[in-house]
């Protein structure tokens, strides 16, 4: 083995493991969870607990050495050189290969739109068809678009980030909003960080996103001015990579291209500042308040600063945000139609506050008081609009469209959208 690549090799973070049944055997596949590569490497539990302890503290053979001392069965180091090879090869380990895979990510300009052909049509005509049956659609909001010059500015909107297909009606009573009533051609998206955003509280990318429909430009000045005004000391692109294959800013991106990309009825020049935003779980767990986290701070503070040039009705806050997830398939028992309406009156009571208070704290209080137990997908992103809505000037006013469910009998993901409107205009 090269001494100068593996010497102590290092597991990577990113790293997805799912536990399945190979020929009655229980075993676990290790793949990229960024997708960087489609390679998996599939192993025996016993491997599994070999490479947990790939933490580029031990050698090949200190790793060989510890293993056989913690479990009592012996393993050579060339069994675990091997491992160490085929995680390599599927880009699981820190370095070289990683990093040029991520090197070579990172010099594209253009995101490319991961979820396309898969949550959402791939063509582009195919793909408007299906966003405008949504006005339509059951529980949505009943016809496409019509603008109102006398109707109050939008100024942040709460759109779910389930599939389209589940939650579409939804979309669709966000987006409608928009495209009535909305002057912005700056569109900060905070997106919920599935995937986490590595060692920051949020991570940034100066990628354009490409859709079907059109590509949306990163405004990489604005970019570079939240850069430079952040004080805080970690990297707000060292998670960029969790934009790869994230749908939650994905689907609004596609969505802004739906009301104002060059095939749009309505095209207009308008650019957007991608922001994931990992984990304030452990605020929660702590009975801390967001505010109370230096990093927080230090980047809402970076984000005002960025933005104090632009006129406040030329920027629109989104939220690409899901509510609970509970039931079978989130390790609950099966939920009862009973107890699904117990959580959705427990919605009731969060969006009230995400509507009505402008502020992250009584909706962050709100999801900790049980310690999460609804599981809310969009807390971090949720918490993160309503502070950069407190920071700016005006009179503004929540306004809740729709409150939505899947549910299949046994589990249910919750969703909504909700509107922060300026002051509404006098009559002409």
């Amino acid at each position: 083995m090269a001494q100068d690549l593996f010497e102590r090799p290092a597991i990577r973070s990113g790293v997805e493991v799912r536990e399945a049944s190979r020929e009655g055997e229980r075993v676990f596949e290790l793949r990229d969870s960024y997708r960087l590569s489609d390679k998996s490497v599939i192993l025996p539990l016993f491997l599994l607990l070999v490479a947990e302890l790939l933490d580029g503290t031990r050698t090949v053979a200190e790793v060989a050495a510890e293993f056989t001392k913690r479990h009592k069965f012996p393993i050579e180091a060339q069994h675990v050189e091997t491992l160490v090879r085929a995680l390599d090869e599927c880009l699981l380990l820190k370095g070289p290969r990683f990093d040029a895979a991520l090197a070579e990510w990172r010099s594209d300009p253009v995101r490319q739109p991961f979820c396309a052909g898969r949550s959402y049509p791939g063509e582009a005509q195919a793909l408007a068809a299906f966003l405008d049956a949504q006005y339509t659609r059951q529980g949505g909001p009943g016809g496409p678009p019509e603008r109102d010059g006398r109707a109050a500015p939008v100024s942040a909107v709460f759109s779910p980030h389930i599939d389209f297909h589940r939650g579409g009606h939804a979309y669709a009573w966000a987006w409608r909003a928009v495209a009535e009533s909305c002057e912005a051609d700056t569109f900060v998206i905070f997106g919920t960080a599935h995937q986490g955003t590595d060692a920051a509280r949020f991570a940034l990318t100066k990628k354009n996103y490409a859709t079907p429909l059109g590509t949306i430009e990163t405004d990489q000045e604005l970019v570079s001015r939240l850069v430079s005004h952040y004080k805080g000391g970690d990297d707000l692109f060292s998670g960029e990579m969790a934009h790869r294959d994230e749908h939650s800013i994905e689907f609004q991106m596609v969505e802004l291209a739906h009301l104002y990309g060059e095939r749009s009825e309505a095209p207009r020049k308008i650019r957007a500042l991608p922001v994931l935003c990992g984990s304030i779980h452990d605020l929660a767990l702590r009975g801390e308040r967001p505010g109370d986290d230096a990093r927080w701070r230090d980047f809402h503070d970076a984000l005002a600063k960025a933005l104090a040039d632009i006129p406040r009705e030329r920027v629109c806050f989104v939220a690409g945000v899901d509510l609970a997830h509970v039931g079978k398939d989130f390790g609950d028992p099966g939920l009862s139609k009973r107890e699904l309406e117990a959580v959705l009156e427990k919605d009731r009571a969060t969006l009230a506050l995400v509507v009505n208070e402008r502020h992250p704290d009584p909706f962050h209080l709100d999801i900790a008081r049980d310690q999460d137990a609804r599981r809310i997908c969009g807390h971090s992103a949720i918490a993160a609009t309503l502070e950069a809505l407190r920071r700016q000037d005006g009179d503004l006013k929540g306004e809740l469209l729709c409150h939505e469910k899947w549910y299949d009998g046994s589990s249910s993901v919750t969703f909504a959208s909700a509107v922060y409107r300026a002051k509404a205009r006098s009559s002409p």
